[in-house]
């Protein structure tokens, strides 16, 4: 049986980190999909397109053969999680949350400015919007914590892979024998942080 992966944090909790070090995986990602289809890291007149391929590539990606599929999304809430759920079941795919470690908020706020700044550095063709402290607090409080009840298989709870940019660089990474995941629409940037 394949599995669908949901990953569970807020964003600059280390998402999309953490799946940079889970070669074979799909992901898939609305960051990804902005950054390739609309190349900007969100722009609210785009989202109801970004939702749809989302939507469709979702389904797409959970009917193929890959073995492991991954929402790399905040899925902060039960109900954004239960629909995930709901696909797992009908494609028959274990599903399986993966939390992502928790921090203050002002660290996880200050680990998301810092990814901005660096995505606006070394994806220039990128058009990235600020991220307000007000928006990163509403997300704080929409976030409910992964019950048992929710309906997962399991629910994993993730250690950190938070790098500090300075220490190992995203070459550095690969020389040392890491490798990307295989993201189901493949950016021709690296992830937003929005959503990582």
């Amino acid at each position: 049986m394949g599995q669908l992966v949901v990953l569970v944090g807020l964003p600059g909790s280390g998402k999309t980190a953490f799946v940079r070090d889970c070669p074979g995986w799909v992901i898939v990602s609305r960051t990804a999909i902005r950054h390739a289809m609309f190349r900007c890291s969100y722009d609210p007149d785009c989202e109801p397109t970004v939702d749809r391929v989302f939507s469709a590539a979702l389904v797409e990606a959970l009917d193929s053969p890959a073995d492991v599929v991954c929402v790399d999304e905040p899925n902060l809430t039960r109900a954004e999680r239960l629909t995930l759920i709901d696909l797992a079941r009908v494609f028959q795919r274990e599903p399986i949350a993966h939390v992502m470690p928790s921090a203050s908020p002002d660290a996880l706020f200050d680990r998301l400015q810092r990814n901005l700044r660096r995505l606006a550095l070394e994806q220039s063709h990128l058009k990235v919007r600020p991220f307000s402290r007000r928006s990163f607090d509403l997300l704080v409080e929409r976030l409910e914590p992964v019950g048992s009840e929710e309906g997962f298989s399991r629910v994993v709870l993730t250690t950190s892979t938070q790098r500090d940019p300075r220490e190992v660089s995203p070459r550095q990474g690969r020389d040392r024998g890491t490798r990307d995941a295989l993201p189901l629409f493949a950016p021709l940037a690296t992830s937003d942080p929005r959503s990582g």
